[in-house]
């Protein structure tokens, strides 16, 4: 199981391109909603033809990783998967006020899995 997962921008760029600021108003996608004040975000990842989604619980600092096929997946994989999204929520955060230095993880493994392709 994963433990923690450090949420650590210092390596890159502290300004998101302008792009981002969409999310974070709400602007995009069609029927988004701003950020601030969410207590919860929720991400699909794709990661070798295999989807999973991640429930993150803002006051909690703690990430959910939802994926009924723990076979699938290494720790190590998981981890390679979320780089991307441990690079960049916590910059967006902290455009709302927002620091996250690290998420506790669970693996929810109890989810119902999808029997077609």
């Amino acid at each position: 199981m994963l433990a923690m997962l450090e949420l650590d921008a210092t390596d890159h760029p502290t300004e998101l391109q302008e792009g981002f600021n969409s999310y974070l108003e709400g602007e995009f996608p069609k029927h988004g909603q701003k950020w601030e004040g969410c207590t919860h975000l929720y991400f699909p990842v794709c990661s070798r033809s295999h989807w999973y989604a991640i429930e993150v619980d803002i006051a909690k600092s703690m990430m959910f990783i939802y994926d009924p096929d723990k076979s699938f997946s290494t720790d190590d994989q998981i981890r390679a998967d979320l780089k991307p999204m441990t690079t960049i929520l916590p910059m967006l955060l902290k455009k709302i006020n927002i620091v996250i230095d690290a998420l506790a993880i669970e693996q929810i493994t109890t989810t119902s899995k999808q029997s077609n392709s």
